[in-house]
C-alpha cells in the first residue's frame, strides 16, 4: 500500500508540473479569464436559471465586449493622442524652465532634491514593471506554428471564460469533493479566498478610478490639458501602492505655485491631501466590506513580486497568493498543528 501510495504521489507531481508546463505560456490569459468569470459568476447565477446557462455565458461574454473592451479602444485612441501632445509639451522650452522653476523651489524649501528621490522611485518601479510586462510583450511578439500567440491566448482566454461561467458551480463542486479536508475547513479557506479576490480585484480598481476621477476633475477645473490622458495615467499609479494618484496632482500644485498660481496650487494640495487621499480610507471599509484587511507589507510584495513573476496580471494575482497562503498557514497550525 506503501509503494501504491508512494507511486501515485510520484505520479500526480509529474503530472501537475507538465500541466504547469503547459499553462505557463498563457498564465496571463488564463488568470484574466479567472479574475473576469468571478465578476461576471454573480450575474450568470441570476440570468442562467432564465435563458439557461451556456446562453447566459455568451450574452455576458458578449456584453462585457461591448461595454467594457470597444469604449476601452476608443478611449486609448484619445490617450495616445493627448499622450503625444504631453510630450510635445513637456519637450518646449518654457515648460522645461518651469519645471527647473519648481525643482529649485522644493530645494530651497525642503533642503533636498525630490525630484531625484522621485526619479530613482519611479525607476525602479518602471523595472519591476518592465520586467513583469517583459513577459506580456514576448507573447505579443511570438509565433506558434504561423499564428500569432496573442491570438491563441485570446481564444484561450474566451473558452476559459466561458466554461467557467457555465461550469463553475460544478468546478468548485469538484474540488471540495476531491480536497481531503473536512467540509468546515473548505468552507474557511473558500470564504477567505472569496474575500481575498473581492478586496484585491474589485475595491483596488474602484479605488484607483475613483482617484483617478477626482484627480482629473480637479486638472480640468484648474485649466490644464490632455486632462484625459492624465487620468489614465493617475488610475495606472493608483493601482500601485505607495505611488498613486499623488504623483499626478501633487506635481500639478507645485508648478501652480511655481509660475505665480498660489491659490490653486494650494487649493489643489487641500484637495488632494483631504480628499482624493481619504477616498482610499473611507471608500475601502464600504465597497470591501468583505475584505480580507490585507496587511499592507502583504499588498506591497504581494504586487511588485507578483509583476516580476506573473507579468501585468500579478498586480492582482501576487496578493491573493500571498493572503490565500497566510490563510492556509493559519488554518494548518490550528487544525494540524
Amino acid at each position: 500500500m506503501d509503494t501504491e501510495r508512494g507511486f501515485f504521489a510520484v505520479l500526480l507531481a509529474v503530472a501537475l508540473y507538465v500541466s504547469t508546463l503547459v499553462v505557463r505560456p498563457f498564465f496571463t490569459y488564463v488568470a484574466l479569464a479567472l479574475l473576469l468569470a468571478y465578476t461576471l459568476f454573480p450575474l450568470q447565477r441570476r440570468l442562467a436559471p432564465r435563458i439557461g446557462p451556456r446562453k447566459s455565458a455568451v450574452v455576458l461574454m458578449v456584453a462585457s465586449t461591448f461595454l467594457f473592451v470597444l469604449p476601452l479602444v476608443l478611449l486609448l485612441q484619445v490617450v495616445v493622442r493627448q499622450a503625444l501632445a504631453a510630450i510635445e509639451t513637456f519637450q518646449s522650452t518654457d515648460v522645461q524652465g518651469e519645471i527647473a522653476l519648481v525643482r529649485q523651489l522644493l530645494i530651497d524649501s525642503v533642503g533636498i532634491d525630490p525630484f531625484d528621490y522621485v526619479d530613482q522611485t519611479l525607476q525602479e518601479v518602471a523595472g519591476v514593471v518592465q520586467s513583469g510586462a517583459g513577459r506580456v510583450l514576448q507573447e505579443a511578439t511570438g509565433f506558434l506554428g504561423g499564428v500569432s500567440k496573442v491570438m491563441l491566448g485570446l481564444t484561450i482566454f474566451g473558452f476559459v471564460l466561458y466554461y467557467l461561467l457555465v461550469g463553475g458551480e460544478e468546478t468548485v463542486a469538484w474540488f471540495r469533493e476531491v480536497t481531503p479536508l473536512p467540509a468546515d475547513v473548505q468552507d474557511e479557506l473558500l470564504a477567505q479566498l472569496d474575500r481575498l479576490t473581492y478586496a484585491v480585484l474589485v475595491t483596488t480598481l474602484v479605488i484607483a478610478v475613483v482617484q483617478a476621477v477626482l484627480t482629473g476633475l480637479a486638472l480640468l477645473v484648474l485649466g490644464f490639458s490632455n486632462v484625459l490622458f492624465w487620468t489614465v495615467v493617475a488610475v495606472v499609479l493608483g493601482i500601485l501602492p505607495l505611488v498613486g494618484s499623488m504623483f499626478i496632482w501633487v506635481p500639478a500644485a507645485l508648478y501652480l505655485i511655481s509660475v505665480g498660481r498660489f491659490v490653486g496650487g494650494a487649493a489643489l494640495l487641500v484637495y488632494g491631501f483631504g480628499l482624493v487621499n481619504l477616498t482610499d480610507n473611507y471608500l475601502r471599509p464600504v465597497i470591501g466590506g468583505r475584505s480580507a484587511n490585507l496587511n499592507p507589507a502583504i499588498l506591497v510584495l504581494g504586487i511588485f513580486g507578483g509583476l516580476t513573476v506573473f507579468g501585468v496580471m500579478g498586480i492582482f494575482v501576487g496578493p491573493i497568493v500571498l493572503g490565500f497562503t497566510r490563510a492556509i498557514v493559519a488554518v494548518a497550525a490550528r487544525e494540524y498543528a
